[in-house]
C-alpha cells in the first residue's frame, strides 16, 4: 500500500514538472525569431498610419479654414507655424479695425496660447479656431503655392471658399521619416483655385517635393 502511494505521488510530481532550461532557451529563440520577423512589418504600418493621420489633420485644418472663409463673409487662411509646415499650422481669420475695415489673416504668434488668445476688434470673436503642434518625429511636411508672388507658408481663402490672392493652386508633399523614405506611399495634397481640395497617394509628381 505505502509503495503504491509512493508511485502514485512520483506519478503525480513527473506530471507537473517546468520547463527545462533547454527547452525554455529554445522557447525565447523562437519568440526573437518571430518578433525580428514581425517588426519590420510593424514598423511600416506604423509609419504608414502616421502619415495617414498628418494628411488628416491637414486636410482637416484646410476644410475648416474654407468653410470658416465662408461662413465669416472674410478671407481665412491655413498658415504653417514659423514658416514651416513641420512645426504645425494654424487656422487663422483676418482681423476688422475700427472702421469696419478687414485685414488679410496674419499670424498671431507660434503657441496655442497666442492662437486661442487672438480676438477680433470686438475683444470677444476668436480669429483662430485651430492650432496643430509640430509633426511628431522625423515627419515632415513640404508645402508649394503656384502663382507669381504666392507664398509657400499660408494657403488663403476667400468669402466664396477659392482661393485668394496670386496662388492659383496650393500643393503639399506630406512625407514619411528621411529614414524610410518612400514617394509612393507619402501623400500629396492639392487645393485648386476653385478651393477644392484632393489627395493623392504618391508625390513623386508634387510641385512641393517628391519627399525623397
Amino acid at each position: 500500500m505505502l509503495e503504491s502511494r509512493c508511485q502514485g505521488l512520483s506519478a503525480d510530481r513527473r506530471s507537473v514538472r517546468g520547463f527545462t532550461l533547454l527547452e525554455l532557451m529554445v522557447t525565447v529563440t523562437i519568440v526573437a525569431v518571430l518578433a525580428a520577423m514581425a517588426f519590420p512589418s510593424y514598423r511600416e504600418f506604423t509609419t504608414r498610419m502616421t502619415t495617414s493621420n498628418n494628411t488628416n489633420e491637414l486636410v482637416g485644418a484646410l476644410n475648416l479654414a474654407r468653410s470658416e472663409a465662408v461662413k465669416r463673409g472674410r478671407q481665412v487662411a491655413v498658415i504653417a507655424v514659423g514658416g514651416n509646415w513641420s512645426n504645425g499650422w494654424q487656422v487663422v481669420a483676418g482681423k476688422a479695425d475700427a472702421t469696419g475695415s478687414i485685414a488679410a489673416p496674419v499670424a498671431p504668434g507660434a503657441t496655442e496660447a497666442t492662437c486661442r488668445a487672438y480676438l477680433d476688434f470686438d475683444n470677444t470673436t476668436p480669429l483662430c479656431p485651430r492650432f496643430n503642434d509640430p509633426l511628431p518625429d522625423t515627419y515632415f511636411v513640404l508645402g508649394k503655392a503656384t502663382g507669381s508672388g504666392a507664398l509657400d507658408d499660408r494657403v488663403v481663402f476667400g468669402s466664396s471658399g477659392a482661393l485668394v490672392g496670386s496662388a492659383t493652386s496650393f500643393d503639399f508633399s506630406v512625407c514619411r521619416p528621411s529614414a524610410h523614405a518612400d514617394p509612393s506611399q507619402s501623400r500629396r495634397i492639392n487645393v485648386r483655385a476653385s478651393g477644392i481640395i484632393t489627395t493623392y497617394r504618391g508625390t513623386s509628381d508634387s510641385p512641393a517635393g517628391p519627399c525623397s
